[in-house]
């Protein structure tokens, strides 16, 4: 089907292939290239269209404004320049030249038109409706911020947005919220804030903010709704709906930072008590407690009836039941007292541990102890990685840094930090080492890769991706560097000088992971619903494995090269035969999002770690279940063997790195 977009045709449809609409001869393929295939819907003078886009496989969105008004021009042609200068993914992209006028057939007035990018993905009343739950305050706190940040971006043009609601929200497949449905309204920056509390309630009770109205303090009864959520982002939120106080961006930011550092401490300080206190303390009260006993024994023996008291009073003494059951028993009160001394000081000694688990060995069940627990500044450590030689450690985190740590493995794991890494102005999702530990790679939120030269201390900025970097590779021989983005495409690098070799298209949708074959000639890759390999050196597709009903988050080839592991945000985890494209396995145990597999250096087996907080360890071959490690409070998003296989690395939203030998 083909619309023709002038306002007053009388039978806008006509069929497809034709140029010229049959009803009023207006033209159907608007500047040359766009053909609107679809009527989304016609409000407050705006008409807004799917198109199809000449010579392309995706999708756009074409608004027309049909009001022929100056002020409602002027305000439709700021919101095209302010789309077209923002390069952000939580609001949609404005192609050079997606602004245009269009005359219809037999008119004199000119329609303004324009057209953006399609967002994938679900509008956040759907989202709501779908998972059937209100929103958790984790998530809120997130969404909040991203929010918040987009707004910030708008209001320093001097752009207000309007229309904050859930169903003109999208969430992407990659977690990103975009704004959609731009108001012409003009108000102000206070609006925003009153719309985005007004839909955090919503979000957050699932009902409309109108239902907790008091009518007679004019005020929004709705925390009983939500024991979960703390009473401080509640203030956050009722503050944003409230005109009591002035609000801008940036004072809204820096309150939610410190609102997520507050409700993310530890219920335990990690440097509450030192060392010495501790064991000093449980010494003490371990001598005290042995000291008493001695005494105890002394008075018990000078205490003696037979030594103290005439024979007639000693007899009143034994008749008494009570001193008799006090005599009989003196052995258990003894006993007893010794106990609870040595438990007293010994749960000093313990409580030491408990606060400073990275010294203790916890042993769990089928072989697997948690060697320790490396503490970062970011509350998410989004991607961990081993070198090839074992030696160096290193985490990709929220806050825009990397943290690279010394191991020394051996019977016991030698940890010693090296420093961290500034330089991204946006959260480090994914990093990747060279096989010769020289060179470690970073790809981040803000849209660059960067490379470090770990012996020279020098830095090399990689930018050509107008969105997001996901994911990052880097060969076997160290010459090239692959990278996936949000803006669906994957580029090859040449890693010592950094240029730019190629641009592979062929996903239509977010890239989350990259993997390169153990030869160094397959491309694996993974998107929303498919997994495509390619020839590394010619570009050229070589397949789709389909399969999955979601976002493919994590790929990983086995060592020998001969099949794929996947994980996806349908909770499985799929293993293909990299040859036939067949499924060899599904495997199914995990109760959220697979973010992150990897298949052990030996072949034998595979590792996920999942939202769920667990990492599960599967035999590769059978596809069963062998071990489930609970260890984490938060979303486990990225594993990493060492190259013996000895020592597994989780990363996590908890703010932690562990290292786990597997026995």
């Amino acid at each position: 089907m083909s619309y023709c977009i002038n306002p007053n045709c009388s039978y806008p449809e006509n069929h497809n292939n034709l140029l010229y609409c049959t009803a009023c001869g207006s033209k159907l393929l608007i500047e040359g290239q766009y053909q609107a295939v679809k009527k989304i819907s016609d409000d407050l003078g705006i008409a807004t269209y799917e198109v199809e886009v000449k010579g392309e496989e995706t999708l756009e969105i074409l608004k027309v404004l049909n009001i022929n008004s100056q002020e409602f021009i002027s305000q439709f042609q700021q919101q095209a320049k302010v789309l077209a200068e923002i390069n952000h993914p939580g609001v949609p992209r404005v192609k050079p030249g997606g602004y245009f006028t269009f005359l219809p057939r037999n008119s004199n007035q000119e329609l303004h038109c324009l057209v953006i990018e399609k967002i994938p993905g679900e509008n956040l009343q759907t989202w709501l409706g779908k998972n059937n739950l209100p929103l958790d305050q984790e998530l809120a706190l997130e969404w909040l911020t991203q929010l918040i940040e987009i707004l910030d971006l708008l209001h320093k043009k001097q752009f207000f947005y309007q229309n904050i609601q859930p169903s003109n929200i999208i969430l992407r497949p990659n977690g990103q919220l975009t704004l959609t449905n731009f108001s012409l309204e003009l108000q102000s920056a206070e609006s925003d804030f009153v719309a985005l509390g007004y839909t955090f309630i919503y979000l957050l009770t699932g009902q409309l903010p109108s239902t907790f109205l008091n009518s007679d303090t004019n005020t929004l009864n709705w925390r009983n709704q939500v024991p979960n959520v703390s009473p401080k982002l509640a203030d956050f939120i009722d503050d944003l709906i409230s005109d009591k106080q002035p609000k801008n961006t940036q004072i809204l930011l820096q309150r939610l930072a410190n609102l997520k550092d507050n409700l993310s401490q530890p219920l335990i300080p990690k440097k509450s008590y030192p060392i010495q206190r501790k064991l000093f303390l449980g010494t003490g009260i371990l001598l005290l407690g042995l000291a008493a006993t001695q005494i105890f024994s002394y008075f018990q023996q000078k205490l003696n009836p037979e030594r103290i008291f005439p024979e007639n009073q000693q007899r009143q003494i034994q008749d008494d039941k009570l001193e008799k059951f006090f005599s009989q028993n003196s052995g258990k009160f003894l006993v007893g007292g010794i106990i609870l001394i040595l438990a007293i000081g010994g749960s000093h000694f313990v409580g030491y541990f408990r606060i400073h688990p990275k010294h203790l060995k916890l042993s769990l069940p089928n072989g697997v102890s948690l060697e320790a627990t490396l503490n970062t500044d970011s509350e998410r450590v989004y991607s961990v990685v081993i070198s090839q030689d074992g030696q160096v450690l290193a985490c990709g985190n929220g806050d825009g840094t990397i943290q690279v740590w010394h191991l020394e493995i051996g019977e016991e794991l030698e940890i010693e930090e090296l420093g961290i890494i500034e330089g991204h102005t946006n959260d480090v999702v994914a990093i990747a080492i060279s096989k010769d530990g020289n060179i470690l790679a970073s790809g981040s939120y803000d849209g660059t890769i960067k490379i470090w030269h770990l012996e020279t201390e020098t830095e090399l900025t990689l930018q050509s991706h107008f969105m997001r970097v996901t994911s990052i590779a880097i060969t076997p021989d160290g010459e090239k560097l692959v990278s996936g983005s949000s803006d669906d495409s994957i580029k090859i690098w040449h890693l010592p000088t950094g240029k730019m070799l190629h641009t592979f298209r062929g996903h239509s949708d977010s890239i989350y992971g990259i993997n390169i074959s153990p030869d160094g000639k397959i491309l694996v890759t993974g998107s929303h619903n498919n997994i495509k390999t390619w020839n590394l050196e010619t570009g050229i597709e070589i397949s789709t494995l389909v399969g999955h009903q979601g976002r493919i988050l994590s790929v990983s080839f086995s060592p020998d090269g001969n099949k794929i592991a996947s994980g996806s945000s349908d909770k499985t985890i799929k293993i293909w035969q990299l040859e036939t494209g067949k499924i060899l396995q599904t495997l199914s145990g995990h109760s959220n999002e697979v973010n992150s597999v990897i298949i052990s250096p030996d072949n034998q087996t595979l590792v996920s770690g999942s939202k769920d907080h667990t990492i599960k360890i599967w035999h590769l071959e059978t596809g069963k279940l062998l071990r489930t490690i609970k260890g984490h409070s938060r979303w486990v998003n990225s594993v990493a063997f060492s190259p013996n296989g000895e020592i597994l690395a989780s990363g996590s939203f908890d703010k932690s790195i562990k290292l786990w030998k597997l026995g």
